[in-house]
Parts: structure tokens; C-alpha cells; sequence
């Protein structure tokens, strides 16, 4: 048995130093780098000098100049009228912006809250600068002191005070005398 043993370690003290180490294989992982990132970032929008819109975010990322930007960490637009006074305030989760800022999106419990304190919720919507229209393609439910609409698709300005909905659910409420 003694034997056998001293036999058992020889080859297994052999068969390790015989081993050599495996080569690693390391995978490329492509990754795009981030050209530029931001905490706590901030903007104004403007057409012709004019503020359209300051959009708000708790971090930004853009990878090229030709990419969109994108906006995590809650984002917050506050969108003005052609005098420069605030018709209506956006939240949601995150967003981007494309390039040239005419065209951005925004995700994630988004709801908009007019002057007049018209309400408009959805998961996802996109700002026109040019026309200053919103716009989605989900649910939607628009709330107002006197009544609320549901649908899904939409069309509306920035102030809320004109929009079109598809497929359309509206309850309206009795004033009390």
C-alpha cells in the first residue's frame, strides 16, 4: 500500500509540473467610449435667439457630435413661449436629444403640467423644437380640472392648450351648483 501511495504521488507531482498555465484568450469587447459626460447637466434651447426650452438632467452623455445625447438620473424641461414666459414643466426618468436639438425624446413616467394646469401623462413622448409640438405613440391620459381624456397616440403644443388624441375615452365631471 506504502507503495502504492509513493507511486500515486510521483505521478501526480508529475502530471503537475507538466501542466503549463492556459493561455488566456481575451475577447475584444467593443465598447463605445463616451466623449463626453456630465453630472448635474444643464441647457437652454433656443430658435433665433429665443429660449424654446431648458432641459435638466442629473447626468448627460454624448459619444460623438453626429450621436444623440442622452439624460439620465431624472430630467426636468421647462418650455417657454415666444415671450419667453413658462407655458408648461416636463419629468421623466431619461431622455436624448438629437445633434442638432430640434427633434428630443423623453422616457420613463413622463408627465407634463401646463400653466393652466392641464396634466398630461404617458411612458414616452418627443418635443418638436420647429413646430413646438409633443407627441407619442402610447397610452395617454390628459387631466384637467374638468374632466379627463384617455387615448392612445397624441398630438399637442407645448402649453397644452390644443391636442389631438386616437382611440379616444373621455369622462367628464358635473360642476357642483
Amino acid at each position: 500500500m506504502r507503495r502504492f501511495l509513493k507511486k500515486a504521488s510521483e505521478v501526480l507531482l508529475c502530471t503537475l509540473c507538466a501542466c503549463a498555465p492556459a493561455d488566456r484568450v481575451e475577447q475584444a469587447v467593443e465598447e463605445t467610449p463616451v466623449n463626453r459626460e456630465m453630472w448635474h447637466w444643464s441647457t437652454r434651447i433656443t430658435d433665433r435667439g429665443k429660449s424654446r426650452a431648458q432641459v435638466r438632467a442629473g447626468s448627460f452623455q454624448q459619444v460623438s457630435e453626429n450621436e444623440p445625447a442622452r439624460f439620465f438620473d431624472g430630467v426636468r424641461v421647462v418650455f417657454f413661449n415666444s415671450q419667453g414666459d413658462t407655458v408648461s414643466t416636463l419629468s421623466a426618468e431619461r431622455g436624448e436629444i438629437n445633434a442638432s436639438g430640434d427633434d428630443m425624446k423623453v422616457f420613463g413616467s413622463v408627465v407634463v403640467v401646463a400653466r393652466d394646469r392641464t396634466q398630461l401623462q404617458t411612458d414616452s413622448l418627443r418635443w418638436q423644437r420647429d413646430e413646438d409640438r409633443i407627441m407619442g405613440e402610447g397610452h395617454v391620459v390628459i387631466s384637467r380640472p374638468d374632466g379627463t381624456e384617455t387615448g392612445v397616440g397624441f398630438n399637442a403644443s407645448s402649453d397644452l392648450k390644443q391636442w389631438t388624441l386616437l382611440f379616444v375615452n373621455t369622462q367628464m365631471r358635473r360642476k357642483k351648483p
